[in-house]
This record gives C-alpha cells, sequence and structure tokens, in this order.
C-alpha cells in the first residue's frame, strides 16, 4: 500500500511539475556500426541503432534512457547473433559557435542476445541460446546545428557487451561509428515557440533634474527572458523615448544567454531637454531594443514600456549635494546676465584686491538691482522641507530670474549658476532657516588675513587648502555688504558649536555625480543698469575695506614689513601710499618691492617709468620672471 502510494505521488508531482514549467527534451536517433573486428578478427562489423530520450537540464546536461539493437555475425558461422540493449545514459553537450555542436557521454545497462548454435551430435540442427548481460558505451561527437531544433551529428566511441553481471567480461566489444539526428524541444504550460521576453521595473519615478545623471546611474532594471529555441549571442540592450531621449542609450551587453535564462541589466536612458518640458507628474513611453545575433543571424526585438516621470521641479532632499543638478551656467539666460554683469564689474575691478570677491560683490548687486528677493514657499518652504524627504519642489534659475523671487535655496541656486557662469566657483551650505553661498577665492589659507580682518566668517577647507566666502541668502535683497556680514555671522555660530550640523557642498566636485541641467526657454532676461551697478559695487567694496582691508593695513603697518603694507594698502586701492611702501623695502635691495612699484607705475599708466623700473630688475636679477613679462607689457603700451 506504501508504495502504490509513493507511486501516485511520483506521477502526481511530475504531471505538476510538467503543468507549471516548461522541460526541454532531447531525442537522439543514431545509425550505428559497431566494429569488434579492430579488437577480434573473428568478428565482423556489426550495424545497429541507438535511440535516446533524455530531458535537458542547464543548457548543457542531459539525462536519460536509450535503447537499441546490433546484429553480428562472426566469420566462422553463419549465425547471426541479435543484441538488444537499453540503460540510462548521460551526456554533456556545447555550442562554441551558433552552428557548431560538440558532445560527450556515456550509457550503462542490460543487454540481451539470441544467437543460434550448433545441436551436439547432429549437423544440420541448431537450437535457441540466449543469455544477457551489462553493457557500456563511452561516446563523442561533433556537429552542425541546422536550427534550433535539429542537429546532424558525427559520433564515435567505445561500447561492451558483457557475457555476465561484471562490466569487465566482455563478449562483444570495440569501437563504434554513428550518424546522430539530434532533435530538441520543449513542453510545458510555459512553453514558447519562440520568443524573448522584455520587462522592466523601475526604483523611482525619474526626476527630469537628474536627467543627465540617467546616463550612468539607473532608475530601473531591465529583464531579458530567452524562450528562443536556442542561445542569443552578441547581445545588446538599449533604451530610448522618443523627443525625450537625444539617442538610444546602450544599457548593456553581453556575449550569451541561453535558453530559458533571465539576465538583468540596468535601465540607463539619454534624455534630452524636452523632459523638462514636464511640468506635472506623468508618464512617457519608451522602447526597450534588444540586439542579438541567432543562430549567426543578426535579429532585433522592440519592446515599448512606460517610464513614469515626475514633474521637472520635483526634488527630494536627502543628499545635499544632488542639488547642484539645479545649478545650471549654461542657460542661455543665466549667461546673458551673469556675463553682463561680470563686464561691467571687470571695468570697475580694484588691482590688488581679490578678483572673485569682487565678482561677487557685481552678482549680488545686479541681482538686487534687478528686484531680486526672498519669497517663501507656502507650500513646501525651504525652512522645514531640507530636513524631511517629503516631495519638494525648487525653482531652475531661470525661472527664479524671471519671476524675481525666490526661496532661500532657490536664490543660492540663482547666485550659484551666475558664479559658476563667469568662472568662479562655488559651493554651498543648506543650514536652518539660510542658505549659504560660498564663493572660493583661489586663495591659500595662509593667505586668509592678507584678505580679512578674521577668518571666523570663512570657510576653510584645509584638506584642499581653499578659502571660501560665506554669503547669506536670507540677506540677499539688502546687498552683498548685509549678505556677507550674515553669512559670516551663520558661518562662525555653525563652527563655534558642537552640535551644529551641516553639509558642506563644493558645486564642482558635486557635479561629478549629479550633472546640471541647463534649463532654457530663450527668453530675454532683466539686466541691471550699468551706473547704478557701478555705484553699487564701488559702495559695498569701499564697505570690504572698511571692515576687513583696513584691519589688515593695520596689522602690515604694525610688523613694520614696508612691502607688506604696500600689497596691503594696493587691496585698498591706496596706490601713491603703496608706491612709498614699496619704494622703502625697493631702496632696502627687495626684487619683490621693485616689482611692485614698477606694477603701480603700470597701473598709473606711466609705462615709460615702468619699463626703467622693469629694466633695473633685470640688471640685478636677468632671470626675473615678472620683471621680464612687465617690461614686454609695458614695451607694448608705448609703441
Amino acid at each position: 500500500m506504501n508504495k502504490k502510494r509513493a507511486a501516485v505521488f511520483a506521477i502526481t508531482f511530475v504531471f505538476n511539475l510538467l503543468s507549471l514549467s516548461a522541460l526541454d527534451f532531447v531525442f537522439k536517433l543514431e545509425p550505428t556500426v559497431l566494429l569488434p573486428n579492430v579488437i577480434d578478427p573473428k568478428w565482423s562489423v556489426a550495424p545497429g541503432v541507438t535511440v535516446q530520450g533524455d530531458f535537458d537540464f542547464l543548457n548543457f546536461l542531459t539525462v536519460g534512457v536509450e535503447g537499441g539493437y546490433a546484429y553480428e555475425q562472426a566469420k566462422a558461422t553463419e549465425d547471426g547473433i541479435n543484441t538488444v540493449f537499453g540503460g540510462l545514459n548521460v551526456g554533456f553537450y556545447y555550442y562554441p559557435i551558433s552552428r557548431l555542436y560538440l558532445g560527450a557521454g556515456g550509457s550503462f545497462g542490460i543487454h540481451n542476445i539470441t544467437t543460434q548454435i550448433p545441436v551436439a551430435g547432429s549437423e544440420n540442427s541448431t537450437t535457441k541460446k540466449v543469455f544477457n548481460g551489462l553493457y557500456y558505451r563511452g561516446f563523442g561527437e561533433v556537429g552542425f546545428r541546422v536550427n534550433p531544433s535539429l542537429s546532424v551529428n558525427l559520433a564515435g566511441g567505445w561500447a561492451s557487451f558483457g557475457s555476465g553481471t561484471a562490466l569487465g567480461n566482455a563478449f562483444l566489444s570495440g569501437p563504434f561509428a554513428a550518424i546522430s539526428l539530434r532533435m530538441n524541444g520543449h513542453f510545458g504550460a510555459n512553453a514558447k515557440s519562440s520568443a524573448i521576453d522584455v520587462r522592466i521595473t523601475q526604483d523611482a519615478d525619474v526626476f527630469p533634474v537628474y536627467s543627465t545623471v540617467y546616463g550612468y546611474e539607473p532608475f530601473g532594471t531591465i529583464y531579458i527572458k530567452n524562450d528562443e529555441g536556442a542561445e542569443l549571442r552578441n547581445v545588446h540592450v538599449s533604451f530610448r523615448a522618443g523627443k525625450y531621449s537625444s539617442s538610444a542609450k546602450l544599457c548593456g551587453s553581453v556575449d550569451k544567454i541561453n535558453r530559458h535564462a533571465r539576465m538583468e541589466f540596468p535601465l540607463l536612458a539619454d534624455f534630452s531637454d524636452e523632459i523638462l518640458g514636464f511640468t506635472e507628474d506623468g508618464k512617457i513611453s519608451g522602447e526597450i531594443i534588444v540586439e542579438y545575433e541567432f543562430l549567426g543571424k543578426k535579429m532585433s526585438v522592440t519592446e515599448p514600456v512606460i517610464v513614469s516621470v515626475c514633474n521637472r521641479n520635483a526634488f527630494i532632499w536627502g543628499d545635499s549635494a544632488s542639488l547642484a543638478a539645479f545649478i545650471s551656467p549654461d542657460a542661455t539666460e543665466i549667461a546673458t546676465f551673469a556675463k553682463e554683469v561680470a563686464g561691467i564689474t571687470r571695468n570697475n575691478i580694484y588691482t590688488g584686491m581679490n578678483a572673485n570677491l569682487q565678482y561677487a560683490i557685481g552678482i549680488i548687486e545686479g541681482l538686487r538691482l534687478i528686484g531680486m528677493g526672498y519669497s517663501e514657499d507656502y507650500v513646501t518652504p525651504y525652512s522645514s522641507y531640507h530636513f524631511t524627504y517629503d516631495m519638494d519642489s525648487i525653482q531652475y534659475p531661470l525661472q527664479t530670474l524671471q519671476c524675481l523671487s525666490g526661496d532661500y535655496d532657490e536664490l543660492g541656486i540663482l547666485v550659484c549658476s551666475c558664479l559658476q557662469n563667469i568662472n568662479v566657483p562655488t559651493g554651498y551650505i543648506p543650514y536652518d532657516d539660510d542658505f549659504i553661498v560660498l564663493v572660493k577665492l583661489n586663495i591659500a589659507a595662509n593667505q586668509a588675513l592678507n584678505n580679512f580682518a578674521s577668518t571666523d566668517g570663512l570657510v576653510i577647507d584645509y584638506d584642499t587648502d581653499e578659502v571660501y566666502l560665506a554669503l547669506s541668502m536670507k540677506a540677499l535683497d539688502k546687498g552683498f555688504t548685509a549678505s556677507y556680514k550674515a553669512g559670516s555671522e551663520t558661518v562662525a555660530k555653525i563652527f563655534s558649536s558642537e552640535d551644529a550640523y551641516y553639509d558642506f557642498v563644493d558645486t564642482t566636485d558635486a557635479w561629478t555625480e549629479y550633472k546640471p541641467v541647463a534649463f532654457s526657454t530663450n527668453s530675454s532676461v532683466t539686466t541691471p543698469k550699468q551706473d547704478a551697478l557701478v555705484k553699487n559695487i564701488k559702495s559695498a567694496i569701499q564697505d570690504y575695506i572698511s571692515s576687513d582691508i583696513e584691519e589688515v593695513i593695520k596689522r602690515a603697518r604694525n610688523s613694520g614689513d614696508s612691502n607688506k603694507l604696500g600689497v596691503a594698502l594696493v587691496r585698498a586701492g591706496r596706490y601713491s601710499e603703496a608706491k612709498r611702501e614699496f619704494q622703502k623695502a625697493a631702496d632696502k635691495g627687495s626684487i619683490s618691492a621693485m616689482n611692485n612699484v614698477a606694477n603701480i607705475l603700470m597701473i598709473e599708466k606711466n609705462y615709460s617709468a615702468a619699463a626703467a623700473q622693469y629694466k633695473a630688475i633685470l640688471q640685478k636679477d636677468p632671470s626675473n620672471a615678472a620683471a621680464k613679462k612687465g617690461l614686454e607689457n609695458a614695451n607694448s603700451k608705448i609703441e
């Protein structure tokens, strides 16, 4: 009873398995010739046939049963020997190229030999003789795959039919050769005649602001399942989304996908600027393109997919560096405004004063003059949302420039975009109820006190030896001086508190992961009037001189170093006083001071005197590069 139940369970399990999945099988028909005469001359060639039925596992292993027949007639007798055999077999196979089949394997089982032998004492009488034994076969084969279901192979190996229950007692053995017709197929509920299944999953909706990031950071996964009758080779998987993509983006390539195997590829995209037109959350139609070789023939499959996309202003805080994607210096309107302001600033620049600081003054005052100011976002306010993982909405710099208002982070994004456009590196610190824009001054940490009264309000990165000026967006509409003062106070507060948490982000570093998106509509923008901007710039510079440079001058004067004092006076624009201090040091033989005297003469447009000074330097130091360049410049002005 137990055996009966076990058999019923086994049969039920097999049928359930077949109903749930497709199983591969192999049928082989082999006309065969056994060559025992190679071993023993008394035997002749034995023709026969072998039939195999196997299950195919893992695309390289077959396991099943076989049966066959062989006829042998010894040379010394007219009596034939009929051999019927059957057993189990196992095989291994491989397709090194699409059409070339290689295989090897073996089998063992039992055989039945029937023959006629003479009856003792009678010349013409024979009697039937039957005996059983064990047999084994080992073989190798090579062939041509005609199509996914049929291969024609040449096989060869060794077969041995024993005279008893011991495999070693051979009655009939020798090499054999065969022509093998190998046919394969599959059955079950999921069996398909020919198909490639393509599906995708999205990890999250696409954020347009990261459109350039998705070229190397996947936003989902592509699943490719091969239900064709043979392996796919040289597979290339791409994604495109019509007008929303600039090109079909290659998501991955593999040499081979076996039958019924599933492979995963990252879902990447080369999105175009069209995706920035999404003002509401929505979906776009895309296509997965699978290009491959099937039995040497190039083929492709295109599967339509749907991709969910957020609106263009969507953003989720978490990694503050990702905000850098909104900083878009290449937007046409941002470039127009920034270059206009930079040109006016450059024409009124103070020689010797930090240039990046002066360009920051120009941008802040330029924005102030066109009416740029803070407006709270009542739906997703910066002051609370940048501490959460809720969906925020952030304006692009163009939108802020057109609206002439924005939340603190949006004002900061605009300022950073303008400065980066004119090659002034920036950074930022999102902090509590303020957003601090950092202006990289391109000076070393040991030069900070030569430009500022104190380093307390500066951000100094000692790892990179970089110094940043801090500007508060909370005070942007009050002008540069107020923004600089508030920014310095906030930075000093951050660094003096052990409990203060902040993210320091260098914009250029952040762009290595979060590429900027240039959102532009090619629209006109308001720029400040030149006279008003020049006036505001000069006023802000005087404030900076009063708050910082005067203290630097005082320290230099107390040090007794005339050359150092002259440099400080140059930063304050007091060139006549600076020239007197440089001359004092020059009279003592300072080559550096002599160069500084010549430089001031150039500022005063006294080119002949400057040239004479440079020549005097070169008489003392013929290899002085600064003097050589200065003399060349002075002579060009004289000519």
